[in-house]
C-alpha cells in the first residue's frame, strides 16, 4: 500500500479531511458539556454534524447552534449542512457508519 505524502496527496481523502478539519475548527471552545461524541458525516456536498449527548441543557443547545453556524460559515453557502442530535446513555459508534468522529468523551 502506498500512503499519501505532502508531495503526493492523491491517495488521501482530501474532501473528507477538509470537512473534518472544518468540523474541528467550528467546535473549538464550543463542545457541549454533555457531549459523548461529535463528528461529521460526509456525502458529497451534503454534510451532517452528528452530536451524541447524555442530556441536553440550554447551554448545550447554544453550543450546538454556535458549532453549526460556524461550520456553515467555514464551508460556504453551496453545501447542504444539517445536524443530528441524539440523546443516549452511552455513546454509540459503529465502524459501518460514515461518520468521522472528532471528539469522544472519556470512558470512566
Amino acid at each position: 500500500m502506498k500512503y499519501p505524502t505532502p508531495e503526493d496527496p492523491a491517495r488521501a481523502p482530501v474532501w473528507e479531511n477538509y470537512a473534518v478539519a472544518q468540523a474541528v475548527e467550528a467546535s473549538r471552545g464550543h463542545i457541549p458539556e454533555h457531549t459523548l461524541a461529535y463528528g461529521v458525516e460526509v456525502d458529497g456536498t451534503r454534510l451532517r454534524l452528528r452530536f451524541q449527548l447524555s442530556e441536553v441543557t440550554e447551554p448545550d443547545y447554544e453550543d450546538i447552534d454556535d458549532i453549526v453556524g460556524d461550520f456553515e460559515g467555514l464551508v460556504g453557502p453551496d453545501l447542504e449542512v444539517e445536524f443530528l442530535l441524539e440523546v443516549l446513555e452511552w455513546r454509540r459508534l459503529s465502524p459501518h457508519e460514515r461518520v468521522r468522529w472528532v471528539y469522544l468523551s472519556r470512558v470512566d
